[in-house]
């Protein structure tokens, strides 16, 4: 229920996936004017939220408070269904949670790989196949889904102002909001990635993906 039917009418976006707001500058479209405010402050470079326990700065209260939570209090709110292991993300908490069930249900005809979404064998049969239909305009590389050249243009090509993430600490710029936050880990000393058969913790899921291999266990 809500007060204005304005309001309602901004709540309805949830349900029809209307997003009428873009970026004029990345054309990153938004349900609400606000929420394109807030990201507008990405690519302005403003970041007016500072860390009272350190000198971190964020553009937005959400990202101040995150930062609080998971970094300085230590919340770990999200616990496992199986095994009772606290994260302080949800979706490090749900990565881990495939690691009890290790559901792959689909498995390539081509080789022995197996993935856990469909998706994911889709583009997966097309490096069989050879199909490569998106390339990057720079350097020429090909890849199989416009995601993987987007990420790839982006971490490799974009300028300046399309990677709008400093890090405070040494002056690396990135592209992706997850990335600087990978990277200040490094600084920090934040370890996310648990592993759940032994007390190794790393700060790179990809790390731990490694200490799997190195373990025996596989990934």
């Amino acid at each position: 229920m809500f007060s204005t039917g304005y309001y309602l009418k901004i709540h309805m976006r949830v349900h029809t996936g209307e997003k009428p707001f873009s970026c004029t500058i990345c054309k990153k479209k938004f349900s609400g004017k606000s929420n394109l405010q807030t990201h507008s402050l990405i690519h302005s470079g403003e970041k007016s939220w500072a860390c009272s326990k350190c000198p971190i700065t964020f553009t937005d209260k959400s990202g101040l408070n995150r930062h609080i939570d998971i970094v300085h209090s230590k919340k770990r709110p999200h616990l496992c269904e199986l095994c009772g292991k606290a994260f302080a993300i949800k979706g490090n908490k749900d990565n881990h949670f495939t690691s009890h069930l290790n559901e792959k249900h689909y498995k390539c005809p081509n080789c022995e790989k197996r993935f856990r979404q469909k998706a994911g064998l889709h583009y997966h049969l097309k490096v069989h196949d050879g199909i490569r239909n998106f390339k990057c305009s720079e350097c020429g590389r090909e890849f199989v889904g416009s995601s993987y050249l987007k990420v790839y243009y982006l971490q490799n090509h974009a300028v300046s102002s399309e990677r709008p993430f400093e890090c405070i600490f040494c002056s690396k710029t990135y592209a992706f909001r997850a990335d600087i936050e990978t990277h200040l880990r490094s600084h920090n000393g934040e370890k996310p990635f648990f592993c759940n058969l032994c007390d190794s913790s790393y700060s790179k899921n990809f790390d731990l993906k490694i200490h799997f291999v190195e373990d025996g266990r596989g990934f």
